[in-house]
C-alpha cells in the first residue's frame, strides 16, 4: 500500500470515529478534537507569505429554535485573537488532497462592519461568528462542533454536579505557533482552582480559575471537564467529558525591582504564574445567542445553517 493510501485509510478512520460513537474510547471526544481549529494571519517573512498561528478557536453548534432538525455552527474565540484584522485563516484537517485544508475568513462585511459578534461586557473577551459547514462538508474536511446544550456545562450545572476546585480538566489549543501540517491541537492538563465564588453569583461572575501552564496561541481554545466516575449513595454515575468554558489568557506574576540606593524601579520581570482565565459555558451561550438574534433580524448579511453557497454571500473560502 502506497503512502497515499495509508493517509487516506488514516483520514477515514478519523473521520468514521468522529461519526460513530461505539469506536469513541477517547477519554477526550473525537468530536471535540475535531471542533478545535488553529487561527492564523499571513505575513511575509523572507520575500515569501506564509502563515503565522495566533490562536485558537472552536466550534460549538446552537439547534435552531424554529426547526429541531436544524442546528446552527459558529466559531468561538477570544476577541483579543481577532481585534485589528480584517481576515483570519481556520486550519482543518481533511480526506482528501493534502493532509489540511486553510479556510479564509472575513471578518469585515463590505460597509466595514465586523461579521462577528463580540460579547458586550468589556471585560468578557468572547466573540462569535457563525461559519457554513457545507463548505466543509463539500471539501470532504474533517470537523465538528460541541454541542452547547447537551455537551456543555454552566455554572449552575456544575455546582449541581459537585465540579468545583480541585476538579481536573484539559486545555486544546495551539500554543506557540505549534501547528503542524496535520491539525491536532496540544493538550494541557489542569484543575479548576477557584470556581466556588461563581456559585453565589453565577449570573454575575465574568470568569474562573483553571491551574493550567498554557502560552501565546492558547487563546480561545476550549477547556473540558475530565471524564469521572462519581461515587453517590444511590450508586456510581459517570460523569462524561464536557465543555465548561473559553481559555483567554494566564495572569501573569510580576516580580519588580527596586534600586536600594533610589528606591526606583529598576526593571519588572513577568513570568506565568500557571493561573488562567476562562470564561464559562454561561458567558459563550450569551454571545452565541446575541449572534444567532444579529443575523435573525437582519442587522447583517452573513451566512449561518446553511444560508450561502459561495463566498460572495458569506466569510469562508478554501484558500488550498
Amino acid at each position: 500500500m502506497n503512502y497515499i493510501d495509508d493517509r487516506y485509510d488514516f483520514m477515514l478512520l478519523l473521520k468514521m470515529k468522529n461519526m460513530q460513537g461505539e469506536m469513541n474510547v477517547s477519554i477526550i471526544p473525537n468530536n471535540f478534537i475535531n471542533s478545535v481549529v488553529a487561527i492564523g494571519v499571513q505575513q511575509q517573512c523572507n520575500g515569501h507569505i506564509e502563515k503565522l498561528w495566533i490562536g485558537t478557536g472552536f466550534l460549538v453548534s446552537m439547534q435552531e429554535p424554529n426547526n429541531i432538525q436544524t442546528s446552527t455552527v459558529y466559531l468561538i474565540t477570544n476577541k483579543h485573537v481577532l481585534n485589528g484584522k480584517s481576515t483570519v485563516y481556520l486550519r482543518f484537517n481533511s480526506i482528501l488532497g493534502s493532509f489540511v485544508k486553510d479556510y479564509e475568513i472575513q471578518l469585515m462585511d463590505g460597509f466595514g462592519k465586523k461579521t462577528y459578534t463580540e460579547h458586550p461586557d468589556a471585560e468578557v473577551d468572547i466573540i462569535a461568528i457563525q461559519l457554513n459547514p457545507q463548505c466543509l462538508i463539500n471539501d470532504s474536511s474533517i470537523w465538528g462542533a460541541i454541542n452547547i446544550e447537551a455537551e456543555s456545562l454552566d455554572v449552575y450545572t456544575m455546582k449541581m454536579q459537585g465540579i468545583d476546585e480541585g476538579w481536573l480538566v484539559y486545555a486544546l489549543g495551539f500554543p506557540m505557533n505549534l501547528v503542524s501540517d496535520f491539525k491536532a491541537p496540544i493538550c494541557r492538563m489542569g484543575c479548576i482552582s477557584r470556581l466556588t465564588d461563581a456559585f453565589v453569583q453565577p449570573e454575575k461572575t465574568k470568569y474562573f480559575l483553571v491551574d493550567a501552564q498554557v502560552f501565546p496561541g492558547n487563546s480561545g481554545g476550549p477547556i473540558i471537564s475530565k471524564p469521572e466516575n462519581v461515587f453517590f449513595a444511590s450508586g456510581v454515575n459517570y460523569m462524561p467529558a464536557k465543555l465548561i468554558g473559553v481559555l483567554s489568557a494566564y495572569i501573569p506574576y510580576r516580580d519588580v525591582l527596586i534600586s536600594q540606593q533610589t528606591q526606583e524601579i529598576k526593571m519588572v520581570q513577568t513570568e506565568n504564574s500557571g493561573l488562567t482565565i476562562v470564561y464559562p459555558v454561561d458567558r459563550i451561550k450569551e454571545v452565541v445567542l446575541l449572534d444567532w438574534n444579529r443575523h435573525r433580524e437582519g442587522v447583517i448579511n452573513t451566512f449561518g445553517t446553511y444560508i450561502a453557497e459561495n463566498t460572495e454571500k458569506g466569510q469562508i473560502s478554501n484558500s488550498n
